[in-house]
């Protein structure tokens, strides 16, 4: 059995970046440093105090907050003065009970918000805090509508063009299909990185200024695994979340390539070729994998992006072109005829795509 290793937060804090991304493997410490060193130990050090960020009002409900601190040892930071944290009105504060078992609110260290809900923050002032602790921010479900500009609104309501607060985004690695990696021009950082790598990138804001950004993709801590089914690899190991695929039925070397082209969202490209069997040519498949290498002049381009090519369309099923023989060939564009090359690829195609696949 491996030997478990607990995640450090000192790395990626030494370099300083205003915005801060975390994502690995559940369970392995991230949570916890970054809530225990910006949260409660930076509030008792320079009493400076922290907001605990989550996408949904129903996210901060007191009960949750309270479990959320339930494993940093308040008793020990505090000499026994106080032994856990307790929320009231969306204020966050360390707590004891009395000898008649009433909950007595002490130090109040920060607070608790929803990002569904920055508009009714606008007027409010937090000149007490200097980091944002932003939990869950890749979600299995639905982000909000322009997620990633509510959430520098709120940035901007909070740091007041003091430039001393810090964003601290922490997450499982469960899709990378991510406004926040699309918004900031991270998903080809994110394609290339290796657990344990950590990139600094300097992004230009609207003054011709700077901010730096760092993200970091957890080592992956080992220990012992216990987890089965799809998700069992996202969650002992930090691998990127997937679900299984349709493959080739054969070797793709048994196909005949007829067609290809290319479909890009989001910056996420993937080749299409329309592949024939050697010995049925009644027999297609359509094959999608990753493509990293450039577009070429005139090739089929199916895409959320707008352009002024002719060759670029948003629609597989709704061609501007004039080739009514390509038409016909992508009518045969169906769910029973799509193979993928890895379940990764796949997951991520149908979570980018914005049209429906006739079945």
């Amino acid at each position: 059995m491996s030997k478990q290793i607990h995640y450090n937060l000192d790395p990626i804090d030494k370099i300083g970046a205003t915005y801060n991304l975390i994502y690995g493997e559940k369970s392995n410490g991230k949570s916890w440093q970054v809530k225990h060193k910006k949260g409660i130990l930076k509030y008792l050090k320079t009493k400076k105090r922290f907001i605990l960020l989550r996408r949904w009002l129903d996210d901060i409900k007191p009960q949750w907050i309270e479990k959320y601190f339930s494993d940093v040892d308040i008793a020990g930071l505090t000499n026994n003065k106080y032994t856990f944290v307790t929320c009231y009105r969306k204020e966050i504060f360390l707590a004891y009970l009395d000898d008649n078992g009433k909950v007595k609110k002490g130090d109040k260290i920060g607070y608790a918000m929803s990002l569904s809900t920055e508009q009714h923050e606008s007027g409010a002032s937090y000149l007490d805090v200097e980091d944002i602790i932003f939990e869950e921010f890749m979600e299995r479900g639905v982000y909000l509508a322009h997620e990633s500009q509510k959430l520098m609104a709120l940035y901007s309501t909070i740091d007041r063009k003091r430039g001393v607060v810090r964003l601290w985004l922490v997450g499982n690695t469960i899709t990378r299909v991510n406004p926040y990696l699309r918004d900031w021009d991270l998903q080809k950082v994110v394609r290339r990185q290796k657990q344990g790598d950590i990139n600094v990138i300097d992004i230009p804001t609207e003054d011709g200024s700077t901010v730096k950004l760092a993200i970091e993709y957890c080592k992956s801590s080992g220990g012992r695994t216990m987890t089965i089914g799809s998700s069992s690899k996202m969650i002992d190991s930090g691998a990127w979340q997937s679900f299984p695929q349709p493959h080739l039925p054969k070797s793709k070397n048994d196909y005949i390539i007829k067609y290809r082209f290319v479909f890009q969202y989001q910056d996420f490209r993937f080749l299409c070729e329309l592949l024939v069997d050697k010995e049925d040519r009644s027999n297609i498949a359509w094959f999608i994998s990753p493509k990293y290498t450039d577009i070429k002049p005139n090739t089929l381009v199916i895409s959320d992006k707008i352009s002024t090519s002719p060759w670029w369309q948003r629609d597989i099923y709704n061609l501007t072109i004039r080739n009514e023989r390509l038409k016909e060939v992508l009518s045969t564009f169906r769910e029973s005829n799509i193979f993928y090359s890895d379940d990764l690829t796949g997951t991520d195609f149908k979570q980018l795509i914005d049209f429906s696949i006739r079945r």
